[in-house]
């Protein structure tokens, strides 16, 4: 694969995040950690590598507020938040939920740091959140910059595609298998053309926590096909090559059924790895349940999240 050359990019993250063996409860093969719950502390998380591209754009473009969109407890929403903070932009999030908290209640979680570093928050339903795109341009106007869910785009993949290779300076032995949880699909997108482009022969999964594999399946070939539309030396990912585990989303997106939370705690019990309910704690059940997906070696990508345990 020839070379292309990595688009700008801010400092914002902990890196490299470390690889750490653990065993998990069971009869299961050593599991490799990806720590990317350790790449800060209010920029916890995988979103902190997108963010990285896509704020570094945002400022390229002169943008002095940024815009996003996630539930009420994003993970996303509240990095782009404090990164936003720590650049001097300002932001305006889009969170959707049944029912905008009245405004006498507690914030807890990444709701209450979202709060705390000033983002201008506007709560919407789930039916107005179809037309999210619409109303984020609304909201940018000629000096916003608008950052989709989960700043899953063809930018933002090269948050993980980095990471490949980052992994590739880490790891001994090559995993018999990469594993994400998969939720607005960047993330997923980013390690599959990475270990591609690098001709890498590990097979990259995704374990659904909302919706389905057709679903992922072409949300991810979209990302990759705009990718290679922008930079064309980067391999695309059809369709069909795109791995998605379902069974794990238990009652779909941030809806917890005690099946999973007692996995969440056996895990912290027993290696005080810690999960969240919404992507990690559903994502790592794939790796628990159904071991010989994956093969003896596999490695799993720790998106973070800490702070929807404090939700």
């Amino acid at each position: 694969m020839s070379s292309v050359i990595e688009p700008a990019r801010l400092r914002l993250a902990q890196l490299p995040t470390p690889l750490e063996p653990y065993d998990l409860p069971g009869n299961t093969p050593t599991l490799w950690v990806k720590r990317d719950d350790l790449t800060g502390t209010g920029l916890t998380g995988n979103k902190v590598r997108k963010l990285e591209y896509l704020l570094a754009d945002a400022q390229a473009c002169g943008a002095t507020r940024v815009v996003t969109c996630g539930g009420i407890q994003s993970n996303h929403c509240r990095a782009t938040a404090i990164a936003a903070a720590q650049l001097s932009l300002s932001c305006h999030l889009f969170l959707r939920c049944d029912a905008p908290p009245p405004d006498e209640a507690p914030t807890t979680g990444n709701l209450a740091l979202d709060r705390l570093v000033g983002a201008e928050i506007t709560f919407i339903t789930h039916d107005q959140y179809r037309d999210r795109a619409q109303l984020m341009a609304a909201a940018a106007g000629p000096k916003g910059y608008v950052i989709p869910e989960g700043g899953s785009n063809a930018l933002g993949t090269w948050g993980y595609l980095r990471c490949v290779d980052e992994l590739r300076t880490q790891w001994r032995l090559p995993p018999s298998a990469i594993v994400c949880a998969t939720g607005s699909g960047g993330t997923h997108a980013g390690l599959a053309i990475g270990v591609r482009r690098r001709e890498l022969d590990i097979p990259v999964y995704g374990v659904a926590i909302c919706d389905d594999a057709p679903t992922f399946q072409a949300r991810i070939a979209q990302i990759s096909a705009e990718a290679c539309d922008r930079w064309p030396q980067l391999p695309q990912i059809k369709e069909t090559e795109i791995r998605v585990v379902e069974g794990y989303k238990g009652g779909g997106y941030a809806v917890s059924h005690p099946d999973e939370l007692a996995d969440i705690a056996s895990v912290a019990r027993s290696t005080g790895l810690l999960l969240d309910p919404v992507y990690t704690g559903k994502a790592l059940r794939a790796l628990m349940h159904e071991p010989g997906l994956f093969g003896d070696r596999p490695l799993f990508v720790h998106t973070g999240g800490i702070f929807g345990l404090l939700a």
